[in-house]
Order: C-alpha cells, then structure tokens, then sequence
C-alpha cells in the first residue's frame, strides 16, 4: 500500500487562493495555515483562556465510557493538564458513516493530532464532533451503490415525523437491519460478506438511535487511537453549554450584523458566500412541541412566526437557565460553541466549511474569540488495482481523471478506433437529402396547397431514420469496442462517479466488504502529509 499525491484543480476560488497563498489572510482568518509557527503562535493564545475543563473530562468520560476504550479515557483525562490542547473536526451521522469523507476527516483529525503533539511535546487530543442536533434526516439517511453503470441511492424506509432532532431519532431495527444486507449485497457478495453483515448487524443492536449506530461503527475502527466522541445532540452537554448560550442569546443580533457584513466585504471581493441567513436570525434553535424551530429576534423579543412563540429576553434567559436542553446551535453558533467548550488547537474542515468558517471571522471578533487555526482536511481517494492498470492500458492520466472524469477521452478514443467516422456522413446526408426533399415539397404544393403538412411530416421521418440509421451504427462500433469502453466506466465508476470525486459518492463499507475489516487498520496508519495535495492510496 502506498501514496501517490497529486495536484488538482480547485473549482472554488476562495479555496484555491487559499491553499495557494493568495489571500489576505487577517481578512478571513486569525492564523494563516501557512505560517511555520501556526500551532506555536496558537497554543500561547490558548493558555491566556479558560475552559471548563473538569466538566468537560467528567462530562466526556461518562459519555464516551460505553465504547470501553482505556485510549480514549486517558487522552479524555489529558484535558485536565492546562497545557492540552485538541484537535477537532465534525460531520452528521452518516448511515454507516456516511460517504468516505467522514472518515478522511477523522483520519486527519487522529493525523494531526499524533503530528503537533510531536512537535510541541504537549498533549494533542484528536476530538469527532458529532452534530447530532441537526434534524434533516434525509441528508444522511442513505447509502450509494452502483446499480447499471451508475450509482444509486439507496435509502432506509424509515421516516422521520416532524423536525427533531436525529439524536433524538429512535433506530428502527428491523428496517435497518434489512437495509444492511441490502447495501452489502448491492456491493457484491465475498467472502468478507456474511462477517460484515454480523459486525454491522451487531453495531447496531447496540443502539438505540441512528447517532449510537453511527459512533458504534467509528469507534471500533478508532478507539484505538484515542478518538474522543462528542454528541452535539446529547441533552446532558447543555449543562455546560449553558452559560453559552446565553451569551450567544444576548448577543445575536450583534453577531448577525457582523455575519452580514462579513458576507458583504467576501462579495465585493468576488467570492459567494455559503450561509443563507435571514437579517434576523437569532441563530439559535428552541425545541417547540418537538421540533427544532430557528428562532428570529424582532426589537427586544424572540420570535417564532410559524408557531406563534414569542419570548422576551428574560423570557429567554430564564429558560436557557431552567432548561437548557431545548436550545441548540446552528451553523453559524457553532463554531462559537466549540471554542467555548475546547481549547482548539486546530479545527479539520473540509473545502466548504472552510469557505464558511470565513465568513463568521466578524462574528467571533464581536464574541471576542480567536478562530483557530482551520485547516483542510486530508482529501483522499482509493485506487483499487484492477483500476489502476485499466487506466495504464487506457493512457489515462489519474490527475485528468480525478479532475474531470474520462467522457472526453473515451469519446476521443472511440473517434481514433472507429475507421470511418460515421456523425459527420450522416450530417452531410440529412443536409443533401433536405435540400432535395424541399424541392419535392414546393412540387407538391404547387400541384395541391393541402399537401403541405404531409410533405412536412414526410421530411420529419426522413430526417428521423437517418438519426436512427446513425445510432445503429455507433451502437455496433460500441459493440465491437465494448472491452475497452467497460474499461473507461469502469474506472469513472471508482474514481469519479456521476462527475463527483470519489469520497462523496462511495461509502467505506464496499472497501471492508471487498478487502476485509482490516483495510482500514492499514489506510489509517499510512503517513500523510498535511501540504493540500490530494492523496491516492493504492490498495
């Protein structure tokens, strides 16, 4: 197993100005990724903070004390020595973990910790942050799979009822466990097979919600590298978060306006920006009835239109007060949130969090909180074998195909194997055959107006069969060319299905099917480089 890395295009112009250097960094961020002394420069700025560290250990270790890893309960206890630090990263639940990316983002996450902990000769805790508050089920509540040459997502039957929470959500266990066979057989039967339909099965008879299921499949693959997990969902973190939220709730709409104007000066300088936010977002969400309900602050009240609520802003402190497990973060408070909660080292996102994250550059100025360090995950993509010599035998470039698929190539390939080209015949044929035909239908007009339609319709038909006689011939070039045309799908199938890199489209379960549970034991423990180079494993 070893690493090919590559440089590849950047579709977003922040991102790639970023990587490249090119921003002016005190614009968008606190450090600059760049700088040789990033993890120095930040840790000093941490020890002039306080966190709620015994809180957050006791908190963690009752939290964290069912996956029964002695890893995990020392690096947790680490957070007790002042001098500690973590390095922190999140995605929702994914159905078994989701697309690859979640795991690529813990990997870095364990990466860079065990990395700055090496340096700094301090402790560097690797923390997964679950956003388990987040109530769009239908975001993660299915898996793709390959199905006739595409892939196809395939969805868990359940449903959710109303917008609560998914940590809230109870796991169907009949459901899931007939989905879980029908994943693993969709990605083919091995000899791996039948003890993942266990492994997974039994991952799941040990939960009760869709957040458990997700954590049960990611600590038995982690827990031995010390990760910590932590539930943004769980009920029981709002005690800390308390005090929090208060802050965040007297000072919303501060924080809105910083957000806008933020925004406004990302667009003047030609970037988009990614969070969609109302002029008076409290960016908070209140449980309602049973749903989470994002909140909107109008003068000197809270608000809810689509419920009728309304809340003062006493109103609203005594309940953070007395029930602090009806409020929850959004995507713009949550960031905030963390760095309350942690003393963040560095904070793992991916290519679009990052573009988020520098947005709210205002918002933690007004919150008078430094934004660590934010730092692009690993981005990897796993070049199985087979694919690899597919792509010598085809004169493939793997930056072309990683870039921008094989359409153009195959289709170039076809032209150079086809001994007459056969679209520009037919071109020539309809033009020289229409050109006749309109003289025939002047004929036919002139001997009787009604004809007209008929002679119309004639040319249409014309026109049709040759289209027709044109697919028939490409179809029998295909037909002989069939061997090598596999070959091109089969290697946009692995590395760039449906025109997205690989990551976001395949899910870890069809490499553990494929290659064994300890597939991933080996990926994790490569040595990976932090230099914003794509990295392709080779299995």
């Amino acid at each position: 197993m070893e690493i090919e890395e590559l440089s590849l295009q950047f579709e977003n112009k922040f991102i790639d100005e970023l990587i490249h250097n090119n921003l002016t960094n005190t614009d968008f961020f606190h450090y600059s990724i760049h700088s040789d002394s990033v993890y120095e420069d930040r840790l000093a700025d941490i020890k002039n903070h306080s966190y709620p560290r015994q809180q957050l250990v006791d908190y963690l270790l009752k939290y964290n004390e069912r996956f029964h890893s002695p890893e995990t309960n020392v690096n947790i206890k680490k957070l007790l020595d002042p001098s500690s630090s973590v390095v922190i990263g999140g995605q929702q639940s994914g159905l078994l973990t989701g697309p690859l990316y979640t795991i690529h983002k813990i990997i870095s996450i364990i990466q860079l910790a065990k990395e700055q902990e090496r340096n700094l000769q301090k402790p560097v805790i690797p923390v997964f942050w679950i956003a388990g508050e987040d109530h769009d089920f239908d975001e993660i509540n299915h898996v793709f799979v390959p199905s006739n040459g595409r892939m196809k997502k395939k969805g868990i039957s359940q449903r959710q009822i109303g917008k609560t929470s998914v940590a809230s959500m109870q796991l169907d266990h009949r459901q899931c466990g007939e989905w879980i066979k029908e994943i693993v057989e969709g990605f083919g039967e091995t000899d791996h097979s039948n003890e993942l339909i266990k492994f997974l099965e039994n991952c799941m008879k040990r939960s009760d919600t869709y957040v458990q299921f997700f954590e049960e499949i990611v600590m038995w693959f982690f827990k031995e590298d010390g990760l910590i997990l932590i539930n943004s969902g769980d009920l029981e973190l709002r005690k800390i978060e308390q005090p929090f939220f208060k802050r965040l709730s007297k000072n919303s709409m501060e924080m809105q306006s910083a957000l806008q104007q933020q925004q406004k000066f990302m667009v003047e300088l030609g970037y988009k920006p990614i969070i969609q936010s109302q002029p008076n977002s409290a960016n908070i969400f209140y449980e309602y009835d049973g749903e989470r309900i994002l909140l909107k602050k109008e003068q000197a009240v809270f608000v809810a239109p689509e419920v009728g609520l309304t809340l003062t802003e006493n109103e609203m402190d005594d309940l953070i007060q007395t029930k602090p497990h009806l409020f929850s973060n959004n995507v713009v408070t949550r960031p905030l949130m963390q760095e309350f909660l942690f003393p963040t080292l560095a904070f793992i996102g991916g290519y679009g969090e990052i573009h988020y994250w520098a947005e709210l550059k205002q918002v933690f100025e007004k919150m008078k909180i430094k934004m660590p360090p934010v730092v692009p995950r690993l981005n990897i993509t796993f070049l199985e074998r087979p694919i690899e010599r597919e792509i010598d035998e085809l004169s493939l470039s793997l930056t072309t195909v990683l870039n921008k698929g094989v359409a153009d190539e195959m289709d170039n390939w076809i032209s150079m194997n086809t001994p007459i080209p056969i679209s520009p015949l037919v071109a020539e044929t309809k033009q020289k055959v229409d050109s006749l035909h309109a003289e025939l239908r002047n004929a036919a007009i002139q001997i009787d107006q009604s004809l007209e339609g008929l002679m119309k319709k004639n040319a249409y038909f014309i026109q049709k069969q040759l289209e027709f006689a044109e697919q028939a011939v490409e179809k029998q070039i295909k037909l002989k060319l069939e061997n090598d045309i596999s070959k091109f799908q089969r290697v946009e199938m692995s590395l760039k299905p449906e025109g997205r890199l690989q990551e976001r489209m395949w899910n870890l379960v069809y490499f553990l099917n494929k290659y064994g549970p300890d597939i991933l034991k080996k990926v994790k423990n490569l040595s990976y480089s932090f230099n914003n180079q794509h990295k392709v494993v080779k299995l």
